[in-house]
């Protein structure tokens, strides 16, 4: 059960250290191989977002570039088409752009807006106004990846996939072992950015402790990944026997998750 905190008004519950230990030993168990992979390939994709979608490249991008960037979300990458046709080039760019720098002096192309810092939900609901082709929950994973992996050092991954206060899933919960219910989780796990945040620094903090000394937040996304794709394998499994061998190991089920499914190409 989380209590207030003067400072900011919540302090996130504190989580598992045992729980977080046996899913480190577990995930580590795959391999080193597969874990320094992973993170290689996490670490590109994170370049080719700072790349495509800098500042000076956004007012120029092209369709095909906005399809590449799209292909590497889990969120939109079945739909890119659909969110491009929907959209429109134009609009998707002035999103985007709107989204990242925004906040900056001048807004996209240096017009009409004012600098101020905007809260990350404000950054986002902005971005979600203007998508179309996916649905409300879809369009938030999408700013949310690409305020992630374009700066991977300032802001955390938020996905549905990774806490969804609405419905109380998500990797977060089993890291705790009491479920949260009927509007728990949201006090345990917050329902804003930054109270997340809190709980998302708080895993860094205890795989640095446990030895994972990597800088920034991408090894903490893997961490969650494989969580989550463990437990959509082990529920898979133990309702539809028959399905073994037709669905994709955990292994495999992150790494899509987190857009790294092939190879990421840039020039």
């Amino acid at each position: 059960m989380s209590e207030k905190r003067k400072d900011q008004g919540f302090k996130p519950t504190t989580l598992d250290d045992a729980l977080i230990r046996d899913y480190l030993v577990k995930i580590l168990s795959e391999g080193e191989e597969f874990i320094q992979e992973f993170y290689n390939d996490l670490l590109e994709k994170s370049l080719f977002f700072q790349h495509t979608l800098s500042r000076d490249r956004l007012p120029s991008l092209t369709e095909e570039e906005i399809s590449s960037v799209l292909e590497k979300i889990f969120a939109s990458r079945r739909k890119r088409k659909k969110i491009i046709e929907e959209t429109g080039v134009d609009r998707i760019r002035k999103a985007i752009s709107d989204l990242l720098y925004g906040d900056e002096k001048g807004g996209f192309l240096g017009i009409g807006r004012k600098k101020g810092e905007r809260s990350w939900e404000e950054k986002v609901e902005g971005f979600v106004r203007e998508i179309r082709g996916v649905d409300r929950k879809a369009a938030r994973d999408i700013a949310s990846e690409f305020l992630h992996f374009t700066f991977p050092d300032r802001y955390i991954l938020w996905t549905s996939w990774v806490w969804d206060p609405e419905t109380e899933t998500g990797a977060i919960v089993f890291l705790k072992e009491e479920p949260p219910t009927g509007g728990r989780g949201r006090r345990m796990y917050g329902e804003t950015y930054e109270q997340f945040k809190q709980v998302y620094e708080q895993i860094a903090e205890k795989l640095s402790e446990f030895g994972i000394k990597v800088k920034g937040y991408l090894f903490v996304d893997i961490f969650l990944a494989m969580i989550y794709a463990t437990y959509v394998d082990y529920m898979t499994l133990s309702t539809m026997h028959s399905a073994k061998g037709f669905f994709p190991p955990a292994s495999v089920m992150a790494r899509r998750l987190l857009g790294v499914h092939a190879p990421v190409q840039y020039t």
